[in-house]
């Protein structure tokens, strides 16, 4: 049996096997490695990030060297040190899946015994390895018998709302956040094998996206590159769509004139302006921030309280959501 997790509960299951070495599979470019390292940061641990797939055997049991009339084994330099890295952290090998097999047989040894030679693994590390299995893509050469029984096995999946509520957080363009909402199943979409397709949409390509669209290009080139990023049939539906959706008022207005800004009739514009109020959201202009977004419709003003207390947490505490929660009440009980 396969468990199977949206990529956004991973850190609440590695809070829970917090010492045991974890195999996370699922599709390339969902964010496998993104959320490990920011649970790692969020838990003040150490992390070594190691790419299975581009080390040797020599490179993970390390080289000989005489001493005395006996060899021994140098210790490999990416393997977790106290002295270095500290007493408690993560082990990340990513690409895991992708690595030879005589690389395996070389982790072995780490992930069965905490122990690689002369190298003793650290008490209060943690191994958690990445990869993508055959159906997500991968090269996925298989494991012995012995790692499948060390791991603790989860196969992530993509989590489109917990994907918009990342994008609003990081500050990704509300052009490609309101694409995501309307579009679900271009989020992430691995082109057919045999169609000769290598760009195809990922969250990992739409945030590529995002820092194009900072830079402004060309229309043309704009397409061209989109193309080159999540291919030609994404990209021109997210062209479509950014057309509708940037015809947002700028959000200064919104919160210095609530009540005579103009509001856009397409409902991709009104995901895009609430994206980016939840965003700019903040303590003093909150009440505000509120009275926009009410014009847009209750949809829109529930995804704003729920954006923007994610990205603001003190705005919980305001008078002005105190007031919408009272007004709301049948919208949070249900």
């Amino acid at each position: 049996m396969t468990v199977k997790v949206s990529v956004s509960e991973l850190p609440s299951y590695y809070d829970s096997c917090l010492g045991l070495p974890m195999l996370v599979t699922g599709e390339s470019g969902i964010g496998k490695t993104e959320i490990t390292k920011q649970w790692t940061a969020s838990r003040s641990l150490a992390c070594v990030d190691v790419r299975a797939s581009q080390l040797d055997p020599s490179d993970v049991k390390g080289v000989p060297y005489r001493e005395g009339l006996a060899s021994r084994w140098a210790i490999p330099d990416f393997l977790p040190q106290v002295d270095r890295d500290g007493e408690e952290g993560v082990l990340v090998l990513d690409e895991y899946l992708d690595g030879d097999e005589a690389v395996f047989s070389a982790f072995q040894q780490l992930i069965l015994e905490r122990r690689l030679g002369d190298y003793i693994f650290p008490d209060k590390w943690m191994i958690i390895a990445l990869g993508n299995k055959k159906e997500h893509g991968g090269v996925n050469r298989g494991l012995s018998s012995a790692q499948q029984d060390r791991f603790v096995h989860l196969e992530a999946s993509l989590d489109h709302d917990s994907l918009k509520s990342y994008f609003i957080k990081k500050g990704i363009s509300p052009l490609i956040t309101s694409f995501i909402h309307t579009h679900p199943d271009l989020a992430h979409k691995r082109p057919e094998r045999g169609s000769g397709e290598w760009a195809w949409p990922t969250p990992r390509s739409y945030e590529r996206i995002d820092s194009i669209l900072k830079k402004d290009p060309d229309k043309s080139m704009r397409f061209n590159l989109f193309a080159g990023l999540i291919g030609e049939g994404a990209a021109t539906s997210l062209d479509a769509h950014i057309k509708f959706a940037s015809d947002v008022p700028d959000p200064l207005d919104c919160i210095k004139s609530p009540e005579s800004t103009r509001v856009p009739e397409n409902a991709s514009a009104k995901y895009a302006i609430t994206c980016s109020l939840a965003r700019y959201s903040k303590p003093k202009n909150f009440a505000n921030v509120i009275k926009y977004v009410d014009r847009l419709g209750a949809e829109f003003s529930t995804l704003l309280m729920m954006e923007s207390k994610n990205i603001t947490p003190e705005l919980i505490e305001t008078d002005a959501f105190a007031d919408w929660a009272m007004e709301h009440s049948d919208v949070l009980l249900g």
